[in-house]
């Protein structure tokens, strides 16, 4: 049996192909291209109620794990927004480069990040992934689940609601 696998994009690909528009009208897909950026790879800058279960930057391992972690994440923040009569959230920019830089520090010396794959955003079969970057959480679930759980604890400051 031959199995070709030709169209696999992850990590970013099920994002791009959807025409996601953030509130200054830029489109998620040409921001990522400028730079794969995150807070807690649940939301992302300029992009207000958007939530994410798997994307980048989030604890991988396993995925419906990670995923239900991340929705119950999701929904103690919905239930924190309707509480306090919030109906719009999107994290500071502050917070999407502390995030970021975390996330890029943590992959540093890793030889999973230094080979071409699609784990690193590289996808010769698709336009536009011939570029390696930094598109996963490399550290513990449980470090994961530690630091998001502190945003949660401490009220969501790396949050902007209204």
């Amino acid at each position: 049996m031959i199995v070709y696998a030709t169209g696999f994009d992850a990590i970013t690909g099920s994002f791009d192909r959807i025409d996601i528009r953030g509130a200054s009208g830029a489109k998620l897909k040409e921001k990522w291209r400028a730079a794969l950026e995150t807070f807690l790879g649940i939301q992302v800058a300029d992009f207000p109620n958007m939530f994410m279960c798997i994307g980048p930057h989030t604890a991988l391992g396993n995925i419906p794990r990670s995923a239900e972690y991340n929705v119950l994440w999701i929904t103690n923040l919905i239930q924190y927004m309707r509480q306090h009569g919030y109906t719009y959230v999107v994290p500071r920019p502050e917070a999407v480069e502390g995030w970021t830089s975390f996330v890029l520090k943590a992959g540093e010396g890793l030889l999973s990040n230094d080979v071409d794959s699609w784990m690193t955003g590289i996808n010769q079969n698709v336009e536009g992934k011939q570029t390696r970057i930094i598109a996963r959480y490399s550290g513990s679930a449980p470090g994961f689940r530690a630091k998001a759980n502190a945003v949660a604890t401490e009220g969501y400051r790396e949050l902007e609601m209204c």
